[in-house]
C-alpha cells in the first residue's frame, strides 16, 4: 500500500463522500410505516384543510348583524354536530347550535361561543355583539388543494404524518432506506453473553453502530464478524457487499501484520478515495468505492473513534442517499470550560450541553481518549475544535453538531 497518505480535512472528506454516492430509488409506503422516513417527492395536498367551513368553538351559528343590538334573543332552529349536518339554514332572527369542528350551517357567517349566551324558552340570548367570521374556521384556511405541504427531503415525524393524513395522502412516496452491512474484525471479539476467555473483549461496536444506523434512517442487512485472517476478510467483505449500499468495517484498518481490511478491499477492486482524516478521535478512517459503487467505510476499532467517525462521515452518506438535508444538525455553541484541541487535527469533543440565553453551552463529558466508551454516554452534542487550535478557551464560540 506504500506510504501513508496525507490527512485531509473533515470538510474535504465529507465533500468526497457526497461525490461518490447516488440518491436511492423511491418507494410508496403505508402512512403507518412512515415515521422516520424521508420524502422522495413533494407532498401536494389533494384537498383543502379544513375541507369545509367549521366552527372553532361550541356555541351558536348566527348572522353577525343580528347581534348588533346585543343582548338579543334568537330562535334556535336546529343543531350542527361534528359529523352531522344541520337540517335547517340560519335566517335572520334565528340561530343553530353548533359543536367545535362541526360544519357552519348555511346562512350563518359567525359563531357565538356558548359562554356568551343563555338559553331561554327555546331561544338563545346573545349577550355580546360578534363580527362576521367570528370563531369560523374557513375551508382551506390551513392548506389549499394543490399546495405543496411538505418538500422532498423532509424527515417525517408525528406532525408531518398527521398533516399527510389530514389531506388524505395515505401512501407517501419516500426514499428507500440505505442498506448497511457491518463487518467487525478481530480474533478477540466476543458478543455479549458468554464468559470471556483471557484476552477476549466484548464487541460493543456492532450493537452501537447498529443503533446509530437505525437512528440515521438506514437499515442493517447484515452484521458479521471476521477474525484476523486475510482470506477470510476478503471472502467476508465480498459477501457483505452483495445487496449493500454501504459497508462499514470496524477495526483492522491500520497497517500492522494483522490488519487486513484495506488490502482485502483493494484485492476486491475497491478504489481508495481517502484514508486518514484530520479528525480526533477517528482519524484512521478510510473510504473505498467498490466496482459496483458500493461505499466501503473502514472505521477504526476503538469505540469512541468508531462512533465519532460514523457520525461525522457515514451519517452524511446516509443522508445524501436519502436526499435529506446534508447539513448535519449543526449550531454555534459556547465553550463552558476550556476545550483541549490537537494542532493538525479537528478535535471532536463529546460534550454535555445546557441551553443558556446566548445559546448552547457545552462541557466535555469526561475522559476523551478514543477507547473510553463512557465518554459517549448521554452526549447530545459534539464540539469541533479547529485543527489550528490547541485550546479553545471557556466563553469562546465553537461549532457543535447534535447527535442523533
Amino acid at each position: 500500500m506504500g506510504a501513508e497518505p496525507k490527512r485531509i480535512s473533515i470538510e474535504d472528506a465529507r465533500g468526497l463522500v457526497l461525490e461518490q454516492l447516488s440518491r436511492l430509488e423511491a418507494e410508496e409506503i403505508a402512512l403507518a410505516d412512515a415515521l422516520g422516513r424521508v420524502l422522495a417527492q413533494d407532498a401536494v395536498a389533494p384537498t383543502d384543510l379544513p375541507p369545509f367551513d367549521s366552527s372553532g368553538m361550541d356555541g351558536f351559528a348566527v348572522i353577525a348583524v343580528d347581534t348588533e343590538d346585543a343582548p338579543v334573543a334568537l330562535k334556535v332552529v336546529g343543531e350542527s354536530r361534528a359529523g352531522t349536518l344541520a337540517q335547517a339554514r340560519v335566517e335572520h332572527g334565528t340561530a343553530i347550535r353548533v359543536s367545535t369542528g362541526a360544519v357552519v350551517p348555511q346562512g350563518a357567517d359567525a359563531v357565538v361561543r356558548q359562554e356568551l349566551t343563555e338559553i331561554e324558552d327555546g331561544a338563545v340570548i346573545v349577550n355580546e355583539e360578534v363580527s362576521a367570521g367570528n370563531d369560523v374556521r374557513y375551508a382551506g384556511e390551513d392548506i389549499r388543494a394543490g399546495e405543496t405541504i411538505l418538500h422532498a427531503g423532509t424527515l417525517l415525524g408525528s406532525a408531518e404524518i398527521g398533516a399527510l393524513a389530514a389531506v388524505n395522502i395515505a401512501r407517501p412516496v419516500v426514499a428507500r432506506k440505505p442498506r448497511i452491512a457491518l463487518v467487525s474484525t478481530g480474533d478477540e471479539l466476543v458478543s455479549p453473553g458468554p464468559e470471556l476467555e483471557p484476552g477476549q473483549i466484548r464487541d460493543a461496536n456492532a450493537p452501537a453502530l447498529t443503533a446509530a444506523t437505525h437512528a440515521a434512517g438506514a437499515e442493517i442487512v447484515t452484521s458479521v464478524r471476521v477474525g484476523d485472517d486475510r482470506a477470510s476478510t476478503v471472502a467476508t467483505l465480498e459477501s457483505a457487499m452483495q445487496g449493500a449500499d454501504i459497508v462499514a468495517t470496524v477495526g483492522g484498518v491500520s497497517v500492522g501484520p494483522h490488519d487486513h481490511v484495506r488490502p482485502a478491499l483493494e484485492q476486491l477492486g475497491a478504489q481508495q478515495i481517502f484514508c486518514r482524516v484530520s479528525l480526533k478521535p477517528g482519524g484512521q478512517v478510510c473510504l473505498y468505492v467498490a466496482p459496483d459503487r458500493t461505499l466501503a467505510f473502514a472505521l477504526p476499532g476503538n469505540p469512541a473513534s468508531a462512533l465519532t467517525a460514523f457520525r461525522v462521515l457515514v451519517v452524511p452518506a446516509i443522508y445524501g442517499m436519502l436526499g435529506r438535508d446534508l447539513t448535519l444538525h449543526t449550531a454555534r455553541g459556547v465553550a463552558e470550560t476550556d476545550l483541549i484541541g490537537t494542532v493538525g487535527r479537528t478535535s471532536v469533543i463529546r460534550c454535555s450541553a445546557e441551553m443558556h440565553d446566548d445559546g448552547w453551552h457545552v462541557t466535555p463529558n469526561g475522559d476523551q481518549r478514543s477507547h473510553i466508551l463512557t465518554s459517549m454516554l448521554g452526549v447530545p452534542v459534539l464540539a469541533l475544535v479547529p485543527e489550528d487550535c490547541e485550546v479553545l478557551r471557556a466563553g469562546q464560540p465553537v461549532d457543535i453538531e447534535f447527535v442523533g
